[in-house]
């Protein structure tokens, strides 16, 4: 608990030092409530995943279980509860958190199609790696649900809500998606959410692990950003997940 502690605190670290080094150079202004506030989302989402399992068991229902399930269901109610708490005090809150079955005019095949690029890429270098695959009954059910159900509302919905709101600035239009500071933030806090560790009294950092899930998470956003939903990046990760275990 206490290294993934110290490795929450070096992303947290990240984050703000990218913030104020954007806002040095003129590029964002800082609303300081909101930053503080998306902190505070960010260390609620963390100490779900890593603590939600000491709440509750799913042994006694399923058996010993291997991976992380109680952690991602804690966390997925954590994300809902707020976006709850959120849309008591401001209007249109599930729409601009991507809770909406509604899709962009338009955004739909071009989302299939990066969808299809991104499983196809993914799988492509599993096939390269050739570590083996695992199709235990447990993984493939795990990767095909929590992964998307999880990250996605957190990290592309209400962690990009709030960041958003915290770094003001202009948006850039890629290939149909606005794509805001905030959203590059949350990219790189992905990133180094699989990347950036400390453990065993030392900080360890994979580059390969922050380019990799970097470049996936940028294209969770821009299927976010460009259908204005969840429901396809959701689809997305969990596709590729499910897709990679079988390489």
């Amino acid at each position: 608990m206490t290294d993934m502690m110290i490795s929450y605190g070096l992303w947290v670290t990240a984050l703000v030092a990218i913030a104020l080094l954007l806002r040095a150079v003129g590029l964002i202004k800082i609303s300081y409530p909101w930053l503080v506030g998306s902190l505070v989302l960010f260390t609620i989402y963390v100490s779900a995943v890593v603590a939600g399992g000491s709440l509750f068991s799913l042994d006694p229902y399923f058996g010993e279980l291997g991976w992380n399930w109680e952690g991602k269901v804690v966390s997925i109610g954590a994300t809902v509860l707020a976006i709850i708490i959120l849309s008591v005090f401001r209007k249109s809150v599930l729409p601009q958190t991507g809770f909406t079955l509604k899709q962009a005019p338009g955004s739909i095949l071009p989302a299939v199609i990066l969808t299809a690029i991104l499983v196809a890429a993914v799988v492509g270098l599993e096939v390269l790696s050739a570590d083996g695959a695992d199709t235990s009954t447990e993984r493939l059910l795990y990767q095909a649900t929590m992964p998307g159900l999880d990250e996605e509302p957190f990290y592309r919905g209400l962690f990009l809500y709030a960041l958003s709101a915290a770094l003001i600035s202009g948006r850039m239009n890629m290939l149909g998606a606005p794509i805001g500071w905030a959203g590059v933030l949350v990219t790189i806090i992905f990133g180094l959410g699989h990347s950036l560790m400390y453990s065993e009294g030392a900080i360890t950092m994979s580059w390969i692990a922050f380019i990799y899930t970097g470049i996936l998470g940028f294209g969770f956003l821009w299927l976010r950003e460009r259908t204005g939903s969840l429901v396809i990046p959701i689809v997305a990760h969990n596709l590729i997940n499910f897709s990679s275990s079988f390489f």
